[in-house]
């Protein structure tokens, strides 16, 4: 007998899995769709999230600062900072928590970022005069403050103009300053400038119980060979260098200055070397002019310069700097300048305070200071 035909499948009908369900294409399909939309709905989940995150950390960092928990505060604050949310004022809020922690050098970071993000935020430009007070760089200290007076808001200058003078004309207290440096060491050890501040203290107003020299230069040069580039490390371990006896090891230490950090202190140590070693006063008295054009008020730099010039003969120019040195040593004894300052810095709204300001500055050898000062004693314009 001849065989039935297959019966023919209606093309239009899907093909029938097993249970009569879909078959495998489509179940892919149908979960490939659940998937793609958990993934949407978790991805809204967390850009919500993401969103709402600066405000959260925010009323966290506040709320851990009122309550006193600084550890929390701290990081409460770290947390916000490293979102696209900082802002001065936040970055002005870490650095004070990093110091309620003695974590100086922590603070030191967040205000550098501050001045960045807001150049027009005194007061963080004030914090960091403080702390570069404390560190006792004054040169320092007077080329942070051009850069401050040249972004600040014109009513928030006179603010300004109190750190930058204190910064620059006058450390604090030796037991203060101590006090503070060895509890930023402490908290931190690694912290380089505060140790480098603490060795270079230690130097110039010695402590019965202090590290003695040969300990502070060993203890600058394992700093030096860690941080080539901390300009203040090489600068005390070259003192200690001159002091100690051992010029020659601190020419070698003077000649590997990085030449893009060769500025004033480079140049008076420069001058140091070549008038007391090399026997070179031309040299030295190039050197030490060049000191002076950043800082004319360090008496040290002068007195060299006086000795430069006796020795080339050009005596005049020689009683000149000894006189200069002798004003500078008067005006700027501890005991007349910190009373001085302290009760023109206490009137801050007395003109008369700030034309003695201005004064106090010129006397110093700080003209553009003076300037600034007397700028301040003017009455606005109407």
């Amino acid at each position: 007998m001849p065989r039935r035909p297959p019966p023919r499948r209606d093309a239009r009908k899907p093909p029938r899995g097993p249970a009569g369900g879909p078959t495998r294409p489509r179940r892919a399909i149908a979960g490939s769709a659940v998937a793609l939309a958990l993934t949407l709905v978790a991805g809204l989940a967390w850009a919500i999230r993401e969103r709402d995150r600066p405000g959260r950390l925010l009323g966290a960092a506040e709320a851990a600062t009122r309550a006193r928990d600084r550890p929390a505060a701290l990081a409460a604050w770290r947390a916000l900072n490293r979102t696209g949310a900082a802002t001065a004022r936040t970055l002005l809020a870490e650095a004070r928590a990093a110091l309620a922690l003695d974590r100086a050098a922590d603070a030191r970071l967040a205000l550098g970022r501050a001045s960045e993000v807001d150049p027009a935020d005194a007061e963080v430009w004030r914090a960091r005069l403080d702390l570069l007070r404390v560190l006792d760089r004054p040169f320092e200290a007077l080329r942070l403050g051009r850069a401050a007076l040249g972004s600040v808001r014109p009513e928030a200058r006179r603010g300004l103009l109190a750190s930058l003078t204190l910064a620059a004309l006058a450390e604090p207290p030796d037991d203060e300053a101590r006090g503070l440096l060895d509890r930023w060491i402490a908290a931190d050890p690694g912290d380089l400038d505060a140790r480098v501040a603490r060795l270079a203290r230690v130097a110039a107003n010695p402590h019965p119980g202090d590290p003695d020299r040969a300990s502070r230069i060993a203890e600058l040069s394992v700093i030096l060979v860690r941080d080539p580039g901390h300009v203040p490390a090489r600068e005390a371990l070259l003192v200690a260098l001159a002091d100690a006896g051992e010029p020659d090891r601190g020419r070698r230490v003077l000649g590997a200055w990085p030449a893009s950090d060769r500025d004033a202190r480079f140049d008076r140590l420069r001058g140091r070397w070549d008038l007391d070693y090399d026997r070179r006063p031309d040299r030295a008295a190039e050197s030490f002019l060049r000191a002076l054009a950043d800082l004319p008020h360090d008496w040290k730099v002068h007195y060299g310069l006086a000795r430069a010039l006796r020795a080339l003969g050009r005596v005049d120019q020689a009683r000149a700097e000894a006189e200069t040195v002798a004003r500078l040593r008067e005006r700027l004894e501890p005991s007349a300048l910190g009373p001085r300052l302290a009760a023109d810095l206490a009137s801050p709204d007395d003109p008369r305070a700030r034309l003695d300001l201005a004064d106090l500055c010129e006397g110093a050898g700080l003209a553009a200071l003076a300037d600034a000062w007397r700028s301040e004693a003017r009455p606005p314009h109407r």
